[in-house]
């Protein structure tokens, strides 16, 4: 049953809260079973998703500096999870992509997730995609409401 606009949201709150932390929890789990830091480890999935990234957009999508971006693909490039290629849209850049390994890391934090969302998936009528869809499309509506 749909709440009211005029409700009090605090339990919406508290349960949108309990998701947030209990994410945080599993993603630091999956990135010290990885041997990574949780930083990393999202920088693997963007990588992952789009083939491959470059370093400035790694350090935007985790709002990191270039510094700190830098130290931490150097730590992964030696891990062996990602490499450097020269970037052919700019010779003084670098275009960064998964290797088996950094592909295996992204695989299992896929498999563990799909697990979850497919058990409540099913338990709500397969109801849940609809709603984390409409869910993040608010969220990043309001993102875009708010002012620097």
């Amino acid at each position: 049953m749909p709440t009211a606009p005029d409700s009090d949201p605090t339990d919406l709150i508290a349960a949108f809260e309990a998701v947030v932390r209990a994410n945080a929890s599993l993603v630091g789990r999956l990135s010290a079973r990885a041997g990574v830091h949780e930083n990393a480890l999202r920088a693997l999935v963007l990588v992952s998703d789009t083939g491959y990234s470059t370093p400035t957009e790694v350090a935007g999508y985790l709002g990191l500096t270039s510094g700190a971006v830098t130290n931490m693909i150097d730590r992964m490039t030696n891990a062996g999870l990602l490499e450097r290629a020269p970037n052919p849209d700019d010779r003084r850049g670098s275009l960064l992509r998964l290797l088996p390994d950094g592909e295996a890391v992204v695989q299992d934090h896929r498999r563990r997730y799909a697990e979850v969302l497919r058990e409540v998936d099913a338990a709500h009528g397969g109801a849940a995609l609809a709603v984390l869809s409409d869910l993040a499309t608010a969220l990043y509506q309001r993102a875009g409401d708010v002012e620097p």
